[in-house]
């Protein structure tokens, strides 16, 4: 008995280590964004770099908001589970790029 309870306590802790993580979408990579030039990148040229958006919706003004996401959830053993979210906002008119956004979000207690 005396060498199962540390035997179970291991199994146990394994289970939580070996959890899968949870990912949605496709990591919005910084080299990509880079590539994004206002006033000059076509519509054809973001889809062709990102691919098609999460989201795309109508705005004033006739233009279009395209919207990527990107959502990870790594669990870990004795710390706080890693999070990490990404969204990519870009706003055409007529075509080309007039701005975009992106924001960076997440919890990743080794750098806390």
């Amino acid at each position: 008995m005396k060498i199962m309870t540390p035997i179970v306590i291991l199994l146990i802790g394994f289970s939580f280590g070996c959890a899968q993580p949870y990912i949605v979408g496709k990591a919005i990579e910084p080299s990509k964004v880079d590539q994004i030039v206002p006033g000059t990148t076509s519509e054809n040229k973001v889809v062709e770099i990102f691919g098609q958006p999460t989201k795309k919706e109508t705005i004033a003004g006739g233009g279009m908001r395209y919207d990527y996401s990107y959502y990870q959830e790594i669990p870990q053993i004795w710390t706080k589970t890693i999070q990490q979210k990404d969204t990519l906002e870009i706003f055409i008119q007529r075509g080309v790029v007039q701005k975009y956004d992106l924001k960076k979000e997440g919890i990743n207690p080794a750098k806390e």
